[in-house]
């Protein structure tokens, strides 16, 4: 009976750690958007957030009639809901609550400039949001991760990918405002900046990439892996 209990128990753990290591497989590769709002206001827009770390989905309608947005911060999942009215085919500007925490969002008419701003999420005082929209056949992939300076972590390292654009966010541990990543990738290989302050490299394997960075004042290496 021993050997048996000790036999499931290893059992277990082994699945545990089998179905841990896996995670980042059972992420979906197809876009959820809707055909019919690819050039339009409403759809899914998916982005990254720093201020700690995380991920978020925006959905404006993708159905027609929901309006959601799911942010992901630290591993907890915090749902946001909209009381504001929205018109299909119009720049919109609305305002998401989850309890007394809040941001808004703006896009255009036709789907172009998705924009997070007003921030209030309590906890995160250097709380940004960077989202972009996702269409039927090009989806947006959302990675999370850190960067090295000096041979320790520096702070957070995020960015989304869709298409050929790469865009993301960088927050020193420090809490210095950066402007978002701005760049592109092609064959797995990333070249971006930070406008004014650093140049990027990086290389896409799988659901990781890993790069380097180099500013005036320094340089480094980042990874991100993906978690949306």
């Amino acid at each position: 009976m021993k050997k048996l209990l000790l036999s499931l128990l290893v059992c277990a753990s082994l699945l545990s750690c089998s179905n841990d290591d896996n995670d980042d497989n059972n992420l979906s590769n197809s876009p959820t958007a809707t055909a019919s709002y690819d050039s339009k206001n409403y759809g899914i827009y998916k982005g990254v957030f720093v201020g700690s770390t995380g991920t978020i989905v925006i959905n404006l309608k993708n159905n027609g009639t929901t309006l959601s947005a799911t942010l992901v911060i630290d591993g907890t999942s915090y749902t946001y809901t909209s009381q504001d009215a929205v018109t299909e085919g119009s720049n919109t500007e609305i305002t998401f609550t989850h309890n007394n925490d809040y941001f808004d969002f703006t896009v255009n008419a036709n789907g172009t400039n998705p924009t997070v701003s007003n921030i209030h999420i309590s906890g995160h005082p250097e709380a940004a949001i960077n989202v972009g929209k996702e269409e039927s056949d090009v989806q947006v992939y959302c990675y999370v991760g850190t960067f090295i300076e000096d041979g320790i972590t520096g702070g957070t390292w995020n960015l989304i990918i869709y298409g050929n654009k790469v865009t993301g966010m960088v927050l020193p541990n420090d809490g210095q405002v950066l402007p978002f990543i701005v760049g592109t990738i092609s064959n797995n290989t990333i070249t971006a900046s930070i406008p004014d302050t650093a140049t990027i490299t990086g290389t896409l394997s799988g659901n990781n990439i890993t790069g380097n960075w180099v500013s005036s004042t320094g340089s480094g290496t980042w990874k991100s892996t993906r978690k949306l």
